[in-house]
């Protein structure tokens, strides 16, 4: 399954939904979940080359944020929680950590 954020700035994601996107980001194409996060002022020209993306944003006053879940839309006009992305991907994400986060409890904002 891929997941594909498209947003006018990435720091407006919350924190958790962006540890989703970061520890995801970084498994390899065979893995049961990709994620990639685009923002308008960064990758313009991704927004405009993807027909789903480009299409919802000319056909609307504020589509972005918007989410992609492989190639259609799932979310418009406003990012997905945690039960959202639970819901639309049968996975947990109530302990995600980044692989970088060696802590138990996962308090020290590295994942």
């Amino acid at each position: 399954m891929r997941l594909e954020l498209y947003e006018e700035k990435p720091e407006a994601a919350s924190e958790a939904l962006a540890q989703v996107f970061e520890a995801f980001s970084k498994e390899t194409e065979e893995a049961e979940l990709q994620t990639v996060r685009y923002n308008l002022v960064e990758h313009a020209d991704v927004f405009a080359q993807h027909p789903v993306v480009n299409q919802a944003m000319q056909k609307m006053e504020a589509p972005l944020p918007l989410m992609l879940v492989d190639g259609e839309i799932m979310t418009l006009g406003a990012y997905p929680d945690m039960e959202d992305l639970t819901e639309i991907t049968g996975l947990s994400f109530q302990d995600i950590r980044t692989q970088e986060c060696q802590c138990d409890n996962c308090n020290c904002r590295k994942g």
